[in-house]
């Protein structure tokens, strides 16, 4: 079984094997962190490639300009300075037959329907259903049984096909913003970013690409909570920084857009399960690998249960009683190779995944320990 390799962003010698093995595995793909302090500066891709940051530790600020679009918002709402775009006809039509035929939708992918149409207000619709689009997909159900009526399922079709222009807003004016940990900013090459603060932070830039379908910025506090609301007193936290994007795949590049995904999860025990990656992927293209990055629980309030925080591997698929404990505290990281069977514990961690959340790719085993 393939090593999980494990350093600390307080101790940099012992960083040198973990982003030696990432870049090992990832042609192209450059991994590093660093400390910004400053009343105003810049962080910028050192590549030319897309550059992905994360802020580990403290607070900053970020410059978004006036016309800034985002799909943030279906969270904490968006400040008034930010206008929601109003549905088109087309995109109106369909959300209204999924709300006039939910009776017709399978009850396997039901539930991510509705989470679609929770964000409406009026003719707005605010916030990314890329993890919805992903649920659906990745249901394991035949998309002609999605519902019983055949206007629904052509009304399924369409979205697929259009999810991505769907739940934007736009900054009506320049200013400052602030970014907390787990939130993540990302620069093109001949771009920069306009920063000011004091916050260490992750990067992994990927010199394949020059461009992303993906904006400046994805902060935690704007974005939806997956967590059933009856679990967020509990301390569940579960949002995506960077969905999986389905249906973007060509014949050369079976991952499609997929570079890098994120989401920021506090994984309590009761919560997680032993589980691997296949190193041969379901639909070809690129094994799924994993960045824990792990972040201090404090800094959203969220209840520990006094627990401590770890990353548990089983040497043996078979014998899930047998596994390594390996100790995980804010500002560590834990790089973790396909195949690799394991399961996060009591830790609030930034699970960056390369290329992506990929559907079928996530192999549960049975617990019983």
């Amino acid at each position: 079984m393939p090593d999980v390799v494990v350093g600390h962003i307080e101790k940099p010698d012992s960083l040198k094997p973990v982003f030696a093995a990432f870049e090992r595995d990832h042609c192209g793909f450059k991994i590093g962190w660093g400390h910004f302090k400053s009343d105003e500066g810049e962080l910028a891709a050192e590549y030319g490639g897309v550059r992905y940051i994360w802020v580990n530790h403290g607070v900053g600020e970020l410059l978004l300009e006036l016309g800034y679009r985002t799909q943030e918002g279906d969270g904490e709402r968006l400040p008034s300075f930010y206008r929601a775009d109003e549905c088109d006809d087309e995109t109106w039509s369909i959300l209204e037959t999924f709300a006039d035929n939910l009776d017709t939708i399978h009850e396997r992918i039901r539930l991510p329907v509705e989470m679609i149409l929770s964000r409406l207000s009026g003719r707005t619709l605010v916030g990314d259903i890329a993890g919805d689009i992903r649920l659906l997909v990745g249901s394991g159900l035949p998309s002609g049984e999605w519902s019983t009526r055949p206007k629904v399922r052509r009304a399924f079709d369409i979205l697929l096909e259009s999810y991505s222009i769907i739940g934007w807003s736009t900054k009506q004016t320049t200013s400052f913003e602030s970014i907390w940990p787990g939130d993540q900013l990302i620069v093109e090459p001949d771009d920069v970013l306009r920063v000011r603060g004091n916050f260490r932070y992750w990067w992994v830039e990927d010199t394949n690409s020059f461009m992303t379908h993906l904006t400046k910025t994805r902060r935690l506090r704007h974005l939806r909570n997956r967590v059933d609301a009856r679990d967020t007193e509990s301390g569940g936290f579960h949002r995506l920084s960077a969905a999986w994007h389905c249906n973007t795949e060509i014949e050369n590049n079976p991952d499609g857009v997929n570079s890098v995904n994120s989401r920021v999860v506090n994984m309590l025990t009761e919560h997680s399960k032993p589980h691997y990656h296949p190193a041969t992927p379901v639909g070809g293209g690129k094994p799924q690998h994993e960045l824990n990055f792990a972040l201090d629980p404090k800094v959203y309030a969220l209840n520990t249960c006094g627990r401590n925080s770890s990353l548990h591997t089983f040497p043996d698929s078979r014998n899930l009683t047998r596994y390594n404990q390996i100790p995980l505290e804010p500002g560590s990281v834990a790089y973790i190779p396909p195949d690799t069977v394991h399961r996060e514990v009591d830790v609030f961690v930034n699970t960056v995944t390369l290329p992506g959340f990929k559907p079928f790719n996530e192999v549960y085993l049975d617990q019983t320990d």
